[in-house]
């Protein structure tokens, strides 16, 4: 009987450990002007699962689409990454899968459109998740 008391109060202090579930974020980059948004120009995802991201070119406007992905890493140093969809609109591009981040750690997400390589960055969006 003591044995099974045991057992009981052993698989409690185990259950009672918390665990961190990661938060996704998806951002979406529209042309606005002055009167509306007309269209999404571009998308980004963080997924929590395994640290990945994906941006997608929304839009046939002979922008590129791209995203960053701010973190603070296991040495406490701040880290980009960025991530560019280059192919035209309906592509999109995957990255991070083997970056490791620390479980519970923000993470912030920029996504925008421009023109070629260095162009200027427009319709900034701002999204933060955690990992």
């Amino acid at each position: 009987m003591a044995t099974v008391g045991t057992a009981a109060a052993a698989a409690v202090v185990l259950t009672a450990t918390p665990s961190f579930a990661g938060t996704d974020v998806t951002v979406s980059s529209y042309v606005c002007s002055n009167v509306a948004c007309a269209y999404e120009a571009a998308r980004a995802t963080f997924i929590s699962y395994g640290d990945d991201w994906k941006v997608c070119d929304e839009y046939a406007d002979g922008h590129r689409a791209k995203m960053s992905v701010t973190y603070t890493n296991g040495n406490g140093s701040i880290v980009t990454s960025y991530l560019d969809a280059t192919g035209g609109a309906g592509t999109c591009v995957t990255g991070g899968g083997t970056t490791n981040i620390p479980e519970g750690n923000r993470v912030t997400v920029k996504v925008w459109h421009q023109n070629g390589a260095g162009g200027t960055p427009e319709d900034v969006a701002t999204g933060y998740g955690y990992a």
